[in-house]
């Protein structure tokens, strides 16, 4: 089983990473590591023994990483909402007796009343088509499946040639004096606005009153693609009719397996609990609840369990479902090479450069090279001393006016031309101990490729071991 490659810091999916990597000190990169230096799923990975304060970086070392694991809670949004679960308290009581039916074996009648017509319209998504049938019956989940008359309303895909003037309602969506909020809704539900609201279906058990007495008057609108012809259909126009129900699973409900931890290897298990109370770097994700830790040996008993599923599953651990995501680093697929030096003149800094270039992917790549990394760029980066983070402030910076963040959402994005640099230089705090200590980055970029695809992208995660004396 592949495992995911690339770890998306904003939203936790995965795509290949990739780079070069060299040490303008002389040191060679470690990709093996240890669980005494980088997977023991903590921060505090000094060594020093005195009370003495540093005076000069004597070593630093350039470390790619194999695996990032990103573990967070999943929003609701991502399956099914609990907020559109109806309670049987508050279902409308035209449709209790049916769901009740539908649930103990079907439901089915001839002859379906306004009443539980308009009762499941209560289901739908504001004026649009999507229903959403989610209910509650005696403490279980149920989706049920209205097989009921629906009338079905949209604009042709292609824009009319010919047209009665009269009949046509011009720029629909900006109409202030439509009769009622059914046809507002009606018209707003078929035509486009912007870029992120397409054309979509009206869909209806129950028409409105005011409805039919507009599509008598008018056959077309107008909106930003032009003018189209209102298309109309009855689906299930004959019976019988009827609404059958099934219970709403735990997979349902996120519209993927989710796996109890009682399912879980033991070597798994803990794997994920590393995961889950990693520090590392906290103060650059997108919310306190998300994690990231970086390892270099992820357990075969992993690769089983992610073997067994088509999609990735969601984890149930103490009770809360958890996304845990784990990326595999592919560092001869990104287009950089990342250096880093001692700093000339300043004996407590060091500079952290990458080039952007083409010779490490595959096929030609042209720019412009977009840069991201929240907090700062190339990384914000900071070591641990007894338990307390300490940032590694930048100093200066070259090839770009700034690394600061430059978005309301705390990303720092920069934009270089192919052979272009950003680079920045970090000072370590005077009065850390003497000792050994790691620092952990990552940066995201994206790029061209002619005749492939115009945003080829991927995340460069590295870890810094420096020792100052």
């Amino acid at each position: 089983m592949d495992r995911r490659a690339l770890l998306s810091a904003i939203g936790c999916s995965l795509v290949a990473v990739s780079g070069c990597v060299e040490n303008d000190l002389g040191t060679e990169p470690t990709t093996n590591g240890t669980d005494d230096e980088t997977t023991n799923g903590t921060d505090d990975e000094t060594t020093n023994g005195t009370d003495d304060e540093a005076t000069a970086v004597t070593d630093i070392e350039l470390r790619t990483v194999e695996h990032v694991v990103n573990a967070y809670e999943p929003s609701p949004s991502r399956g099914i909402d609990p907020e559109f679960v109806v309670h049987e308290t508050e279902i409308p009581a035209a449709l209790r007796e049916p769901l009740t039916g539908a649930r103990d074996g079907g439901f089915e009648t001839d002859d379906p009343d306004d009443a539980l017509l308009a009762a499941v319209d209560e289901f739908r998504a504001f004026d649009r088509g999507e229903l959403k049938p989610y209910v509650e019956l005696d403490g279980t989940r149920y989706v049920f499946d209205p097989i009921l008359p629906t009338f079905v309303a949209k604009l042709d895909d292609e824009e009319a040639d010919e047209y009665d003037e009269d009949r046509v309602l011009r720029e629909a969506r900006q109409h202030d004096d439509l009769d009622s909020e059914a046809i507002e809704g009606f018209v707003r539900a078929l035509t486009a606005s912007g870029t992120h609201v397409p054309r979509d279906e009206y869909r209806r058990c129950l028409l409105p009153e005011a409805v039919a007495p507009f599509l008598d008057e008018y056959d077309y609108l107008e909106d930003q693609r032009g003018v189209s012809r209102i298309e109309t259909t009855v689906e299930n126009e004959d019976p019988p009719y009827a609404i059958t129900a099934r219970e709403l699973t735990e997979e349902g409900m996120w519209d993927r397996p989710v796996v109890d931890e009682s399912e879980l290897d033991d070597e798994v298990r803990a794997f994920f609990e590393r995961a889950l109370a990693s520090p590392h770097r906290r103060p650059a994700l997108p919310s306190p609840a998300h994690r990231q830790y970086f390892i270099n040996d992820v357990p075969d008993a992993y690769d089983d369990l992610a073997a067994e599923y088509d999609t990735p599953p969601y984890y149930r651990l103490d009770g809360t479902i958890y996304a845990i995501i784990v990326g595999e680093s592919l560092y001869d697929r990104l287009p950089v090479s990342v250096s880093i030096a001692a700093a000339d003149g300043a004996e407590l800094e060091f500079a952290l450069a990458v080039s952007s270039g083409s010779e490490n992917a595959d096929g030609d790549v042209e720019g412009p090279y977009t840069f991201t990394s929240r907090g700062a760029l190339p990384s914000a980066l900071w070591v641990f001393q007894d338990g307390e983070r300490r940032s590694l402030e930048i100093a200066e910076t070259d090839g770009i006016d700034g690394p600061r963040p430059n978005r309301s959402d705390g990303e720092a994005l920069e934009t270089v031309e192919a052979g272009d640099a950003i680079a920045a230089t970090y000072a370590v705090p005077a009065d850390l101990p003497p000792g050994t200590y790691v620092s952990r980055g990552l940066f995201g970029v994206s790029w061209s490729v002619p005749d492939r695809t115009p945003g080829e992208r991927g995340m460069y995660p590295f870890e810094l071991a420096l020792t100052v004396e």
